[in-house]
């Protein structure tokens, strides 16, 4: 309490024997605010009046009336806007195609309150209920069925009877009972045409147009009573349905008005004051209707500045009595509070939030000194971080890295960046040099092997000795090596690009491209297996164990497909030899030494191919070779079209 005081500004102003005694401070500090608050609550005490409720309620009651009087001039505004429309030149109802058009155009930019526009034909004998009318043209598409079908009710009289479909001229205007259309609860509109033959009828959605009600109080809600049943007609957010207002068991007094006034067109309005909610409600001063508009706002919303007052009254003879009594546990615990406060920030930086705002003042007692000495342990730590980001970031010029870190950690840090550095430059050199030897011996090796295949061939027709062709064997084995050396530096060097493969077709095509003479090529596959892969990298890791099955088999080799949860595991098997133990071992140690290594490049092409398709791939050496290659779908994987 009194820290925030302080840093206010005060503090500077106070003698150094009192800035530097905290509980002097937090003494003064409680007594003005205690003073303050008994002062306040007295003034407020004496403005506690019925003259606030009543202000309140005047309020909410003019709420009611100005959405009362948007509601009455929007009835209106439709109205004029029907009649308008009935006199459209694109109403023609001898030309039903050019109506259509004329009303779902008219439909589309009308708001959203208006539902449906209806053309019907106006029967020649009178007098009509209007439910047998012919519809001419409809945005709902019931042309040709009676106007039944729109479930429109024209009400009825104050003696019972229906209310006729009858109009007085061509510019009358009738509207409609509220009913229940398609789970909505529906107003419509109608005015005869300029022909006198048809009538223009628009049903229209109220219920839109209160749940947009915008309202001066928090929570508060608006709902339109019907004027002879003081049913629910239109409220926004709630079941289309005619319902007793507050339910059968409750009669409001708003319900009462309208039950016990003799003339269902008789305006009224008020204000009523409920156990949960204020209730101000009027009339929709429109012809052709009797709703009444209620504004219901909570009472906490609603005499909000009333519960406030009696509030701050009862606080203010509790801490009158109290106030004091607590004042010496204030004065002591006061302290306490602040070095809990600088507790949480140091727990915040401890475990790594630099962000929290620890105050800087200038406070010259205990709290100010632990102040100023947990901003420098910030400052320390941000200074720590910032280096330690730098040279992560391999950004070793930075001017972050000169900053002096006093102790053990600061020499921690200056050998750190050293050594990485170090580090660094010794792996680039590292690459640079592997770039170059990888260039020069596969130009090297492909010329070389070119000269000696070319001296051998021509010493090959000139003896009769096997020599020459067994060099010939040799350098196209190395030229092979070499081949699949470049195969396998371009495929890991390239992106992925995913795309819908026929895993069937592909086998087929690198079996075709095998020479297996000798060998029977048994195939169990199905006619077509789609999968979403990356189809040059599919052919680079296929085409090893396909080679090394028909290569190695004594007489047969065979190879299947199996599907498992819309992934595909290729099965290569042979009944030769098996692989050798040592080159398994190296596959599995993911490296080669001199007396751990494999015979050529063909399994590490599998075995990187695979992984770069995010597959698996295993082995069985009992009685042949069985190597297992499965192949996940990529589909919208974009993880896997990243570069590797």
């Amino acid at each position: 309490m009194a820290s925030s005081v302080y840093q206010m500004g005060s503090g500077q102003y106070l003698p150094e024997g009192f800035r530097s005694r905290y509980a002097l401070k937090l003494l003064a500090v409680s007594l003005l605010i205690t003073s303050v608050i008994v002062a306040g609550g007295t003034v407020l005490a004496y403005q506690v009046s019925d003259r606030v409720t009543e202000e309140q309620l005047e309020s909410i009651e003019a709420s009611a009336e100005l959405e009362a009087e948007s509601l009455a001039r929007w009835l209106e505004g439709e109205q004029k806007s029907i009649r308008l429309l009935s006199l459209h030149g694109g109403i023609e109802p001898a030309n039903e195609a050019v109506t259509d058009r004329t009303l779902a155009r008219q439909l589309e930019q009308a708001p959203d309150e208006l539902a449906s526009l209806h053309v019907v034909e106006r029967q020649a004998e009178q007098p009509s209920n209007g439910t047998t009318e012919r519809i001419v043209s409809s945005t709902d598409d019931i042309d040709g069925e009676e106007l039944a079908a729109t479930n429109i009710d024209w009400g009825e009289t104050a003696d019972g009877e229906e209310v006729l479909f009858r109009f007085d001229g061509t510019d009358d205007v009738l509207i409609s009972w509220v009913y229940v259309d398609r789970g909505n609860m529906s107003v419509a509109i109608a005015s005869p045409t300029p022909d006198g033959d048809h009538v223009l009828i628009g049903e229209y959605h109220p219920s839109t147009r209160v749940t947009n009600t915008a309202d001066a109080f928090d929570g508060a809600r608006t709902v339109v009573l019907g004027g002879v049943s003081a049913y629910v007609m239109f409220e926004g957010d709630s079941p289309n349905e005619f319902r007793p207002y507050k339910g059968d068991a409750t009669v409001t007094e708003v319900e009462s008005r309208i039950d016990s006034r003799e003339d269902q067109f008789e305006p009224i309005n008020g204000s009523e004051l409920a156990e949960t909610e204020v209730r101000g409600y009027h009339s929709v001063s429109s012809d052709g209707v009797n709703w009444v508009v209620v504004k219901e706002v909570p009472r906490s919303s609603a005499l909000a500045v009333t519960d406030r007052i009696q509030r701050y009254l009862v606080g203010l003879i509790g801490f009158v009595f109290v106030g004091f009594v607590f004042l010496g546990g204030m004065i002591h615990y006061g302290p306490i509070r602040s070095i809990k406060r600088l507790s949480r920030q140091a727990d915040a930086i401890a475990t790594g939030d630099l962000t929290v705002d620890i105050e800087n003042g200038d406070r010259s007692d205990e709290i100010g000194q632990l102040q100023g000495s947990l901003a420098k342990t910030q400052a320390y730590i941000e200074t720590i971080t910032r280096q330690a980001e730098k040279i992560a970031r391999r950004k070793f010029d930075d001017e972050a890295l000169e900053e002096d870190i006093p102790g053990p950690v600061g020499e921690a840090m200056v050998a750190m960046s050293d050594d990485l550095e170090r580090f660094i430059g010794e792996s680039r050199r590292r690459e640079q040099r592997l770039e170059v030897f990888n260039r020069v011996l596969r130009h090297n090796l492909r010329n070389q092997l070119d000269i000696i295949n070319s001296h051998t061939e021509r010493l090959a027709e000139e003896t009769d000795s096997d020599h020459a062709d067994a060099v010939l064997s040799a350098t196209d084995r190395l030229a092979k090596t070499g081949t699949r050396a470049r195969r396998i530096d371009r495929l890991m060097s390239r992106d992925l690009d995913p795309t819908t493969v026929d895993l069937t077709a592909v086998i087929q095509e690198l079996l075709a491209d095998v020479n297996s003479e000798g060998i029977a090529v048994e195939t169990d596959l199905p006619s077509t297996a789609t999968l979403r892969t990356d189809e040059e990298t599919l052919r680079a890791t296929l085409v090893s164990p396909l080679e090394n099955a028909i290569r190695y088999a004594d007489s047969t080799a065979t190879v299947a497909l199996e599907s498992t949860d819309g992934d595909y595991s290729v099965v290569v098997s042979d009944d030769g030899p098996g692989i050798p133990a040592t080159e398994l071992d190296s596959l599995a140690a993911g490296t080669e030494t001199d007396l751990r290594h494999s015979r050529g490049l063909g399994l590490w092409q599998l075995k990187w191919g695979v992984d770069a398709l995010g597959g698996e791939v295993s082995f069985e050496n009992e009685g042949g070779t069985t190597v297992r290659v499965r192949l996940p779908d990529l589909g919208g994987d974009e993880s896997a079209t990243e570069g590797r």
